[in-house]
């Protein structure tokens, strides 16, 4: 009976000694477990955080993509009003150009109508007595 009380108390023994390793092996686990939960919880913190960042980004990135839209469409208007500026200079230039040449056609007409004016004087001054021709007495004045 001694044999089964020593068999007996050795086996409690083992019991608690392993009920110990299985409470430290828990408290082990345990302790790991809040670790992983802290990572866990860091590494959510870091998606959120990267999420909001994104987020961000994006919404820069829109409001860049519609002031882009809205610069290129006032270029676009810009270019057309320029376009239609340098239509209506160039009209403008062409008339300017063609009352500039019927201008100087008239010029010619006149200088010609007044260059035949001063012969035809001249020749009636020629045939007066004493007269002289009034571009000739013109250049001795000078």
């Amino acid at each position: 009976m001694l044999e089964d009380l020593d068999q007996l108390a050795a086996r409690i023994g083992q019991l608690v000694q392993r009920t110990r390793q299985l409470h430290a092996e828990r408290d082990a686990l345990r302790a790991r477990l809040g670790e992983v939960e802290k990572e866990r919880d860091a590494l959510r913190k870091r998606q959120s955080d990267t999420e909001d960042r994104a987020q961000a980004l994006q919404a820069r990135l829109d409001e860049q993509v519609r002031e882009r839209e809205s610069l290129q469409a006032q270029a676009d208007g810009a270019e057309q009003r320029l376009q239609a500026e340098l239509e209506r200079q160039a009209g403008e230039y062409r008339s300017l150009q063609a009352r500039y040449q019927a201008r100087e056609a008239e010029l010619a007409r006149l200088h010609g109508a007044a260059v035949q004016a001063q012969e035809r004087i001249d020749a009636v001054l020629v045939k007066l007595p004493g007269g002289q021709p009034l571009a000739h007495s013109a250049q001795e004045a000078n």
